[in-house]
């Protein structure tokens, strides 16, 4: 059976727990309401806040790498310069048109090799020189208005230049004739690539042995081969393959 004072502590410490059990009651109804009026807003706001700033940042990064790719795909695609440097360069590399060489436009150079060293004078009588066909095929065929043979085969150096012109060059010489006879001779064959007049010097320098003589020169100016008879259309067009590679 208790005592009197065990009874009463008793009774305290039940109260003082009551009391504090209303305590942690009331802080935790107080902690309700602050949260419920706001209060905790700030700190939600500040990590929401730090969410967005995380994915922008993301967003950002992603951005910065797109217009990285993009811009090295844009430079790889645009090439250094206009292409002007190219284009040059690929002209120069192609053979020259062997219809656009006018023998009157350049001088006599002793300085070059071969027949390129070489000058004639033209039916109109002007001043022309081999150095104009430098690097391209030519060839030469000497003729006379008195040589038959000559007059039956320079339609077939017509017809050869016309199919091959622009690949190689047709040069026809009168040699030992007057000049008024080589003219109308040309005109009535109707030969149209360029002619010219030969005094005497060039055939024994091409080495021409009778009329009419035919002379296959390498665009370096180098003597191929000097043929002396009559050729016909096939026979131009064969040598031109096998000296040429036409």
């Amino acid at each position: 059976m208790d005592s009197p004072g065990g009874a009463r502590w008793r009774a305290q410490l039940r109260g003082w727990r009551g009391g504090l059990f209303a305590l942690l009651g009331l802080y935790a109804l107080g902690a309700t309401v602050f949260l419920l009026a706001g209060g905790g807003q700030p700190a939600m706001t500040s990590l929401v806040a730090m969410e967005a700033e995380v994915e922008g940042g993301d967003a950002a990064a992603n951005a910065s790498q797109v217009s990285s790719v993009d811009s090295a795909s844009a430079e790889g695609a645009v090439p250094d310069g206009d292409g002007s440097d190219a284009v040059a360069t690929a002209a120069s590399e192609l053979p020259p048109d062997c219809n656009d060489i006018d023998p009157v436009e350049h001088d006599v150079d002793p300085g070059l090799t071969g027949v390129h060293a070489l000058g004639f004078v033209t039916l109109e009588e002007q001043p022309a020189a081999f150095a104009g066909y430098e690097g391209c095929p030519l060839i030469v065929n000497f003729f006379a208005s008195w040589c038959v043979p000559c007059v039956t085969e320079m339609p077939d150096f017509e017809r050869f230049w016309n199919d091959h012109g622009t690949q190689v060059a047709v040069l026809g010489l009168a040699a030992n004739d007057r000049l008024e006879d080589a003219i109308a001779t040309v005109a009535d064959r109707g030969v149209t690539y360029p002619t010219g007049l030969d005094e005497g010097e060039l055939f024994i320098d091409f080495g021409g042995l009778g009329m009419p003589t035919t002379v296959f020169v390498s665009p370096e100016g180098q003597i191929l081969e000097t043929h002396s008879g009559l050729l016909t259309l096939e026979d131009i067009t064969t040598r031109a393959e096998e000296h040429f590679g036409l």
